[in-house]
């Protein structure tokens, strides 16, 4: 643990175990949960060097969002900026399932703000949907993409693609057998995206696809 002394000299890594140990905290205990005293404690940081550095728990809260964000860009620098190239489905959602798969505290953090109803957008979150957004409006300008897909909603797809999985997947094993794994799923979501769902019947003759006959539950009447 660093002396008082050589925190003050060193704000860096004041800064650093401060936050490593707010990420923890906030990840186990959520926001509601977790006090400044807490983090004092787990970090070694005296509270009145924490307000110095963070201000309130509120600000702290937001900059360990931050920073589970802007790893992304950290660990994939190029594509972070690859922004007028088109979008590579596959290596994509890698590398969405690698660097989201590995932050389990991200992936915790996530469930505690929604379950303590924070709605607030991610500090560097509209950077990373963007990039990828812009990324399929590339794809779909050189006519790689269809062009009646929105980009939005197509992004928001990719990440809910790979979120629900990694939240789930430890009762998929359970449920389906521990056959299940990252690289089939991927292999799998990969092959429904690029070709995505076939009704070029219905298209092609004008159909509306939403009138095709299907079965009614007596619930649905």
């Amino acid at each position: 643990m660093l002396d008082q002394g050589h925190r003050t000299r060193d704000p860096e890594a004041t800064r650093a175990a401060v936050l490593e140990a707010a990420e923890r905290l906030f990840a186990e205990k959520g926001f509601a949960n977790t006090s400044l005293r807490d983090i004092s404690t787990a970090s070694g940081v005296s509270h009145p060097l924490i307000h110095h550095h963070f201000g309130s728990k509120q600000e702290l809260h937001q900059a360990v969002k931050r920073r589970l964000v802007e790893n992304y860009a950290q660990r994939f620098p190029h594509a972070a900026k690859a922004v007028n190239r088109p979008l590579n489905l596959g290596p994509e959602l890698r590398r969405l399932m690698a660097y989201i798969g590995d932050n389990p505290m991200l992936l915790r953090l996530c469930a505690w703000t929604r379950l303590e109803g924070d709605r607030q957008v991610w500090p560097g979150e509209p950077n990373m949907f963007e990039t990828i957004q812009r990324r399929i409006e590339v794809s779909q300008r050189r006519k790689l993409f269809r062009d009646d897909l929105d980009p939005k909603y197509l992004t928001i797809m990719l990440m809910g693609l790979v979120m629900f999985w990694l939240d789930n997947r430890e009762h998929f094993s359970v449920r389906f057998g521990a056959e299940m794994n990252d690289k089939d799923y991927l292999r799998q979501a990969v092959k429904i995206l690029e070709r995505g769902i076939n009704i070029t019947d219905a298209e092609s003759s004008g159909a509306d696809p939403t009138s095709i006959d299907e079965p009614v539950d007596e619930s649905d009447e």
